[in-house]
């Protein structure tokens, strides 16, 4: 690493924005990372339609660092570290599942789902009056829930998850309200993509409206073709909208909605299904439901989308090694041929065979292959910059294609890592 410390890694003028790309490739950035934004912060850990009735649970991590996400006979949420307290092993191996016990496989501990330890295998072993009831599996310091949304924080203290969501909590609603019920099912199960490449590669490509034309021209291509629309036009819609950067990391790509059906997906299905546009027009005005209509790609700092048709939540595993989950999921309350054109689309476009994510990994590898250059050292991110505008809402806003967000990201990185 240069002569710099982590919170030089970004720097920032009047003019430019740049990263350097230690950030991507030093193995000591990344333990920093773990410790200051992954076990420090407010981390997405699965949705509450995943883990429905007690006994039900799912594994994930944060950061690095495994945990169960388990329903208890309470009907609490909770968020346990997965090892066992005698020797450390795994505890639950399934990524997802139902089960009143977890039960360690090396020395058969069990524990509660909520990790209390209510055995030890030949306890005779071990001291009459040893105290089990503080050797169960350690809960995570803090656990929050908005709108079906369940996150943890590792670290005790720091701002609360209202805080932390604050900034983007509008965008959050007018997502959920898509549905007229206001909330969402997760479809099992979920289908992922693993990548030899920095986590910061996905984070950064979400929201990004500069790649679109040249890495997904392909797709553009077969559309033509197949005379679904032409090229030109399928680029005029990606141009429209803008991106928006918030305070705390977050940041959003948001393309035109509204009632119109030619141009409103919204507008289309308010069409195409009239019992649809009854719920939605029951609950909401028409501003709300034009607002609500735009197509928004939302980054959750540090690891979690909400896309159109999916929560896609990054998993750090190296430095160069990176997991991506894409959970689909049903709009609660609407017509099953709606979400089924909305599963179907999503095939199409981000399933393993389908014509966007791939041409996304493919670049991810290349990124990291091509970062490994070192006499370039720097990364220039200020497409933009220039003519951004803060509005009264104190977000800033870019053109579509600008990178407004991943400068709010590594602004956020930035305090978070000095």
């Amino acid at each position: 690493m240069p002569d710099l410390s982590l919170g030089d890694l970004v720097k920032e003028t009047q003019d430019t924005f740049e990263v350097n790309t230690d950030v991507y490739t030093n193995p000591a950035v990344f333990e920093s990372e773990m410790r200051n934004i992954f076990e420090r912060g407010w981390v997405f850990v699965a949705h509450e339609s995943q883990v429905p009735e007690p006994g039900d649970y799912k594994t994930t991590s944060i950061g690095t660092q495994p945990v169960v996400v388990s329903r208890h006979e309470d009907g609490q949420i909770y968020v346990l570290l997965n090892r066992c307290r005698h020797r450390g092993t795994v505890v639950c191996r399934a990524e997802v599942g139902h089960s009143n016990y977890f039960r360690c496989p090396y020395h058969n501990w069990g524990y509660a789902n909520d990790g209390t330890l209510v055995g030890m295998a030949m306890a005779h072993g071990w001291k009459e009056d040893f105290d089990k009831s503080a050797w169960g599996l350690k809960r995570v310091a803090r656990v929050g829930i908005y709108r079906g949304l369940i996150f943890a924080d590792l670290a005790e203290d720091g701002p609360s998850l209202e805080e932390h969501l604050a900034p983007v909590r509008p965008y959050i609603d007018a997502w959920f309200d898509r549905s007229p019920l206001g909330s969402i099912s997760v479809i099992p199960t979920a289908h992922k993509y693993p990548y030899p490449g920095n986590w910061k590669w996905q984070a950064e490509n979400g929201h990004d409206g500069y790649h679109g034309n040249y890495v997904h021209e392909s797709w553009q291509r077969v559309l033509d073709r197949a005379g679904e629309a032409p090229v030109r036009d399928i680029r005029k819609y990606r141009a429209d909208g803008c991106t928006r950067g918030f305070v705390g990391g977050h940041g959003l790509l948001e393309r035109p909605g509204g009632l119109n059906p030619a141009a409103s997906w919204t507008g289309r299905m308010m069409v195409k299904f009239p019992e649809y546009e009854r719920a939605l027009r029951e609950k909401f005005d028409d501003d709300h439901i034009e607002f609500v209509s735009a197509r928004r790609n939302i980054f959750i700092f540090p690891n979690l989308y909400l896309f159109d048709t999916q929560l896609r939540v990054i998993n750090p595993l190296a430095v160069d090694s990176t997991e991506v989950y894409l959970y689909v999921y049903a709009l609660d309350g609407v017509p099953a041929e709606l979400n089924e054109g909305r599963y179907r689309a999503h095939e199409r476009f981000y399933g393993p065979s389908g014509f966007g994510a791939p041409d996304d990994v493919e670049i991810f590898v290349s990124n990291q292959s091509g970062v490994r250059a070192r006499g370039v050292e720097w990364a220039l991110m200020s497409r933009g910059l220039h003519r951004e505008t803060t509005n009264d809402e104190g977000e800033v806003v870019g053109h579509s294609t600008d990178e407004t967000p991943v400068r709010s990201l590594y602004r956020q990185w930035k305090r978070c890592m000095q």
